[in-house]
């Protein structure tokens, strides 16, 4: 498979939108995904463009399924009119959050919606992936704020 400009923008793709994943204001990467107080003044949203959002039927602020060829993750909607229609952005670094029965991840993990693209230089070569955009019809998702954080510890502690 291939995920390229030309691939989402055929006639009639299944994965019309390209997703790429800038760095953003609430971590750096990974690190600080799990502190309260930035997750509260950060949302992780999806950002979409308006002729985008228009065409799913999708309002800023609605929960949004976002699925690729090797993955699915459920975000908040950012209706952003200076974005390329056509390409949308999941800012990169969340923490992964699967639900176990249905495999959608609920923290908006961007790795989550890539495959594999090795480098030869033992990391993976991927920043965007296709995918396509649409509302969800399961229980909207709660601000990230209120999502319970993940406590990395030792045993026994």
């Amino acid at each position: 498979m291939t995920n390229g400009y030309e691939d989402a923008s055929a006639s009639g793709a299944e994965y019309p939108l390209q997703v790429m994943n800038p760095h953003y204001l609430r971590r750096a990467h990974s690190v600080f995904d799990n502190i309260g107080w930035l997750r509260e003044a950060w949302t992780n949203p999806v950002f979409i463009s308006t002729a985008d959002a228009e065409a799913a039927g999708v309002s800023d602020g609605d929960t949004v399924l976002v699925s690729s060829p090797y993955g699915q993750c459920v975000r908040n909607a950012c209706v952003y009119a200076g974005l390329m229609p056509g390409v949308v952005a999941l800012p990169h670094g969340a923490w992964v959050a699967v639900d176990e029965e249905t495999g959608i991840d609920a923290a908006g993990a961007d790795n989550y919606l890539t495959g594999p693209a090795p480098n030869g230089q033992g990391v993976s070569g991927y920043n965007s992936a296709l995918c396509k955009i649409e509302k969800y019809t399961g229980e909207a998702l709660a601000p990230d704020a209120e999502q319970p954080l993940r406590i990395v510890c030792k045993d026994g502690e």
